[in-house]
């Protein structure tokens, strides 16, 4: 099976880890809202059918820096469902 990939989106990685990407093709209208080293947040929709938000998260692996990623990640939908 070949897999169409007409468009891609990459966050720069931290070292050898958090290494982010996105595929897509052409009937997906996608949009990033934002990015950082450990998530990438869209705005989607398939074939001109209703939007929806998605993000792509690489967590970090360690209880150091865990609470800080969570935090603004709740910041971030905060922020979506204020709109």
């Amino acid at each position: 099976m070949k897999m169409k990939i007409d468009n891609a989106f990459y966050v720069e990685p931290d070292g050898i880890a958090n290494r982010l990407a996105l595929w897509w093709s052409n009937d997906v209208k996608l949009s990033v809202l934002h990015y950082d080293k450990n998530l990438i947040d869209t705005k989607i929709s398939i074939s001109g059918e209703s939007e929806w938000f998605g993000t792509f998260i690489y967590a970090p692996p360690y209880t150091k820096g865990k609470h800080k990623f969570w935090d603004s990640l709740a910041a971030l939908r905060n922020d979506v469902n204020a709109k």
